[in-house]
């Protein structure tokens, strides 16, 4: 089960793979003084400069942060960690240099500088690896059973294999289904009922179970569930651990009680006072700081193409109030005349020369920041929709109303985490991030939201 902190969850070993890499970082700035300068200078250097080394520290990590170095998914061994880990180092290392060089009162000697960049990357290298390593020794894994051989228990199956690092072997599924009795689901086998349970955990020292049931769970297994508990078995429900895998929660798999048990008890101030407040001042400071980029994007519009400078269209904010969206425009004046509503798709005739770099570097947004200062719109949250389509996607998704109960973003968890929606199949993917998040929502949950939010607007990600 994950960990929260501050209402934000972290898996066990992303809290040891972020402690190691803090560790590593102090240690790094230890080693680089002393080997450049001498063990009684380089201690008296550290000392003197203790905030330039530690914000030098947390660059490093807040750098790795953003380049999805704690990512639990990912092969720590693989080239193309190794390489983002060097990208990664190489960011924070021009980032601190510059901070350094607009700061007098911030400075770290170049030499010093240098060893402790290089430090820091070949460190971070080596204990990911042995930490990858170390992961895949048997002694970490914990054998699993998942009860439910159907679409569920399927699902968390592949959300598992998908996952490298989660340490869970999953032995096989229990179902009491007969025609589904010794067969093989995604490669692992169906090995008995729900009254083998007790055996199975036996043989198999099993020490994780899912419960991947869509309906109604028998009174004798949920019995035996409880025995399993009381003996030391960690039980999970598979929304769960899908949820902490994935980051998403799969709403075929929930119903109107476990909505319920989730929003009773939930705490309000956050989202009905300090996340608003926060956010119009947030809003407020970026409008001031961005309106000489504003003028310049204006008149490229103006000068590229006929038609108005911005894009207006009515949009469903919270309890489906109408608000309008205000953007630069980035088609073709009138786009939808002869259409009427239509998705957005890829290399879409519509879209201007000037309109694709704003969608790519996602500044047609920038007007937006409007609509934040007058409350209809927050930094965070799920992506305000058109009625048209909202009433479609009410009557063929379920759960879709649930997007409706928070203030619509700028940004958001299911806008970092998945491509613009243009279909029906993948806007029910998009839900499921939008559903982790209604449910999560916290103070740093949105700080994560607008971090990686930067990493795509400075790697030019949007589309």
């Amino acid at each position: 089960m994950p960990i929260k902190i501050f209402n934000y969850p972290f898996s066990k070993r992303q809290i040891i793979l972020s402690a190691g890499d803090v560790i590593i970082v102090n240690g790094a700035i230890f080693l680089s003084a002393i080997l450049r300068l001498g063990l009684s200078t380089g201690w008296d250097y550290i000392r003197d400069n203790l905030v330039s080394f530690l914000l030098t520290g947390l660059i490093f990590v807040f750098t790795f942060f953003l380049t999805e170095l704690y990512d639990m998914r990912k092969d720590f061994k693989s080239v193309s960690n190794i390489i983002t880990i060097i990208s990664a180092s190489t960011s924070a290392f021009i980032i601190t240099t510059f901070l350094f060089y607009m700061s007098w009162s911030l400075r770290i000697g170049r030499g010093v500088f240098i060893i402790l960049g290089v430090l820091i990357t070949l460190f971070i290298i080596g204990w990911r690896i042995l930490y990858s390593y170390l992961l895949d020794h048997p002694i970490f894994h914990r054998n699993t059973l998942i009860i439910g051989a159907g679409w569920a228990g399927k699902s968390i199956l592949d959300e598992i294999k998908k996952s490298k690092k989660t340490g869970l072997k999953v032995i096989g599924f229990i179902d009491d289904d007969k025609l589904k009795r010794d067969t093989r689901i995604g490669g692992i086998p169906v090995i008995g009922n729900r009254y083998a349970l007790p055996t199975i955990i036996h043989t198999y020292a099993i020490n994780l179970i899912i419960v991947a049931i869509t309906h109604e769970k028998h009174a004798d297994l949920i019995k035996a569930l409880i025995r399993c508990s009381w003996s030391g078995i960690d039980i999970i429900d598979m929304p769960a651990i899908y949820e902490q895998l994935t980051g998403k929660i799969p709403f075929h798999h929930i119903n109107d009680t476990w909505m319920l048990h989730i929003l009773i008890g939930k705490p309000k101030l956050y989202g009905k006072l300090v996340k608003p407040v926060f956010e119009v001042f947030i809003a407020f400071m970026l409008f001031i700081l961005l309106t000489p980029g504003m003028l310049i994007i204006a008149i490229l519009i103006k000068a590229t193409s006929q038609g108005s400078i911005f894009y207006t269209q009515e949009r469903m904010g919270k309890d489906k109030r109408r608000f309008t969206m205000v953007k630069f425009r980035t088609m073709l004046e009138d786009a939808e005349l002869n259409t009427g509503a239509v998705y957005t798709t890829d290399n879409d005739p519509r879209i201007t020369g000037v309109g694709k770099f704003l969608r790519k570097w996602r500044l047609d947004e920038i007007p937006q920041l409007l609509n934040i200062m007058n409350g209809n719109m927050g930094l965070t949250g799920p992506r305000p929709e058109r009625q048209v389509f909202i009433k479609e996607f009410e009557e063929k998704i379920p759960f879709y109303n649930q997007r409706l109960t928070v203030r619509p973003g700028l940004t958001g968890w299911a806008q970092i985490k998945y491509p613009y929606a243009s279909s029906i199949e993948q806007t029910e993917e998009k839900l499921q991030y939008d559903l982790y998040y209604i449910k999560n929502m916290s103070f740093l949950l949105d700080f994560v939201i607008l971090l990686k939010t930067i990493n795509v607007v400075l790697f030019g990600k949007g589309k």
